[in-house]
């Protein structure tokens, strides 16, 4: 572990776990919910007009509160770290806005077409938006995240490429934003298993689930190679980070029961393994990378010690957290458990 300065804000040990725990609940539930999207791409012609009703039903009263979590994150970067929010929107600025095109390409179009009285032609454009916007918003997710990673960003660069598009336009972030994708819809096809009623339907989504599985494992390799492309020896520093091996280790193990349980349609079983992974995989990456927030080119890294803002803001920000959280938590509960109280057979 490396050496934690003395003296820092009390309440800087309150944000972190709140911007941690941010972006795991937005990757498993706003994740699955642009997974679904991804589905629709390989959902074929057998029962497409049954899948495309469970996904949007899936979808439809809680997809707009999942974006809850990214904004949170936004808001503690903001006002938490103000020099990693000014480096990162203007160095990634292209990548950002794409990603946030996309969300609301993809809010606007599910929206038309779940909401649309006329079902037609009309519904060609919705879907396609949706579908393609499900694709391009995690992978930029992805690749803004990469970004921050192997020493990218200069702030002395003197052109524009080498500005905002080389460090990101790299092996690593493109690596991580087809792995994203792939754990994104690996989620949603184990969700779906238990919105899905019993038959050829909820094995559909089980196989899809399975397969989705083996792809984020083989971009995962993916991701590795493509680190040490960029002189970033992400393996080498797993394996010297013990709570980092742990994590990847338990990760690895729980495959085979995951694979299982998917074989025999196990809805919340599965869900609960799914989840659990990626915990694991974003606990690990924590690990290897704490206390770093984004490496600089050149220049000292930015980390949650050096660029934070002063004391009284951070209690500011640290008690707003806690109070919000008292009030939305529960309210957020309370909203999945109105529209998610039916299961659709015993094995969901």
């Amino acid at each position: 572990m490396p050496e934690i300065p003395a003296g820092e804000p009390a309440m800087l040990w309150v944000i972190i776990p709140f911007l941690g725990l941010s972006l795991l609940l937005y990757c498993l539930m706003a994740g699955a919910d642009f997974g679904a999207g991804v589905l629709e791409i390989f959902m074929g012609q057998d029962h497409r007009k049954a899948q495309r009703q469970i996904i949007d039903r899936a979808l439809g009263p809680v997809w707009e509160a999942n974006h809850i979590w990214l904004i949170l994150i936004v808001v503690i970067l903001f006002m938490g770290f103000p020099g990693v929010y000014a480096r990162v929107s203007i160095h990634l600025h292209l990548p950002l806005t794409a990603m946030l095109m996309g969300v609301i390409a993809r809010g606007c179009a599910f929206t038309f077409r779940h909401y649309d009285a006329v079902h037609g032609r009309s519904q060609r454009p919705y879907s396609f938006f949706f579908i393609w916007s499900s694709v391009w918003t995690p992978f930029c997710l992805g690749v803004v995240t990469g970004a921050l990673v192997p020493g990218g960003i200069d702030p002395a660069a003197q052109g524009y490429l080498d500005g905002y598009v080389r460090p990101w336009l790299r092996p690593f972030p493109l690596a991580l934003g087809a792995f994203t994708v792939c754990l994104f819809a690996f989620l949603a096809a184990v969700y779906l298993i238990g919105e899905s009623p019993e038959g050829p339907i909820r094995r559909r989504f089980a196989r899809r689930a399975a397969a989705a599985s083996a792809a984020a494992v083989a971009c995962g390799g993916l991701v590795f190679w493509a680190a040490g492309a960029d002189g970033f020896p992400l393996a080498a520093s797993f394996a010297s980070n013990r709570w980092a091996s742990g994590c990847v280790i338990a990760a690895t193990a729980s495959i085979p029961p995951l694979w299982f349980t998917l074989s025999r349609e196990k809805g919340w079983l599965s869900r609960l393994l799914a989840g659990a992974q990626v915990a694991l995989i974003l606990a690990a990456w924590f690990a290897v990378q704490f206390p770093i927030l984004v490496k600089i080119k050149g220049g000292p890294d930015l980390t949650f010690f050096n660029s934070h803002a002063p004391a009284a803001t951070l209690n500011q920000l640290g008690w707003a957290l806690l109070a919000g959280s008292a009030l939305i938590l529960p309210a957020l509960f309370y909203l999945l458990r109105v529209f998610k109280v039916h299961t659709p057979s015993k094995g969901a």
